[in-house]
């Protein structure tokens, strides 16, 4: 049933009560910060472009060096470090493959219980491979830092056939739980991760800032419904916006498009390091922010 001319009156009026509410609230929100933690793909790097020509662009990098020599940047990704870490050279601290491995300077920290997870994930990635019959799909290692892969990526994204490859991609996911593996999927996405063990990038977020030595002042930024975790345990939290998200799967507090994050960190380090929810690019999650404001 089509919305009446006044509910839609109605429901603006609402929404532009609570935006005033929360600008109201802006002192409570204004918040100077001490950790700048982001996602990588579709955050700081392109969505959908091939793994080799993966890059931060060279304005956004050009704002987070400058940011990294006032406070820690750290990456929480599911990439393996050996791939993260040489494109983010502006980064203190990476948590790769959503928490499994991570380095802090230089130190390296992994799961103790990587070592029970090889031998399935081994047989899940040969399995695989051998019934990804499709063009353009592929499947990415996840390795850690001995060479070890303990993780692994099934991708059909530049599949000529979509069906048919979300038939095989399908099969895979189903054979992975079999061996007591951990599937991650995202919902709509022709991709997905596996895993030894259950991860997701909250418990990694809080690992990595417990090493760190880091408790508040946190603004996290990530693109996909896998960061809500981190959202949730982050001080400041903005959702990156391509083309393709889904907004109401984003539990974050603030909203820029990824055409913007460059604007974004370079008014952010202008306003020396003060997040303040009147940034012109940046949009508010109403509903979540009234949920802070109500509770503060």
């Amino acid at each position: 049933m089509p919305i009446s001319k006044e509910a839609s009156l109605i429901n603006f009026r609402h929404e532009l009560s609570l935006c005033q509410i929360i600008r109201s609230n802006s002192e409570k929100i204004r918040t100077t910060i001490k950790c700048l933690v982001l996602d990588y793909d579709g955050t700081i790097s392109p969505l959908n472009v091939e793994r080799a020509r993966s890059r931060v662009s060279r304005k956004t990098c050009a704002v987070l060096q400058r940011i990294g020599r006032l406070i820690p940047i750290a990456i929480v990704t599911t990439k393996d470090l050996s791939f993260v870490t040489t494109r983010t050279s502006f980064a203190q601290a990476w948590s790769a493959m959503n928490g499994l491995e991570a380095k802090i300077g230089g130190r390296i920290r992994r799961k103790k219980c990587l070592l029970h997870g090889f031998k399935r994930v081994s047989l899940a990635l040969k399995y695989a491979r051998s019934h990804l019959t499709e063009d353009g799909t592929e499947t990415e290692e996840k390795q850690d830092t001995l060479r070890r892969t303990v993780a692994f990526c099934v991708d059909w994204r530049r599949a000529k056939n979509m069906a048919a490859a979300t038939k095989d991609a399908d099969k895979i996911a189903a054979h992975c739980r079999q061996l007591g593996l951990n599937v991650v999927r995202y919902e709509a996405q022709p991709f997905f991760d596996v895993y030894p063990m259950l991860v997701d990038k909250g418990t990694a977020l809080a690992d990595l800032l417990k090493e760190m030595g880091v408790t508040n002042g946190v603004l996290y930024m990530g693109d996909s419904e896998a960061d809500n975790p981190a959202f949730e345990r982050s001080t400041i939290s903005i959702g990156v916006i391509q083309e393709e998200t889904f907004l109401r799967r984003l539990n974050c507090d603030f909203y820029v498009k990824f055409e913007n994050v460059s604007f974004f960190l370079r008014h952010l380090l202008e306003n020396n390091l003060v997040f303040e929810p009147n940034f012109p690019m940046i949009e508010i999650n109403v509903e979540k922010m009234r949920e802070k404001c109500t509770k503060e």
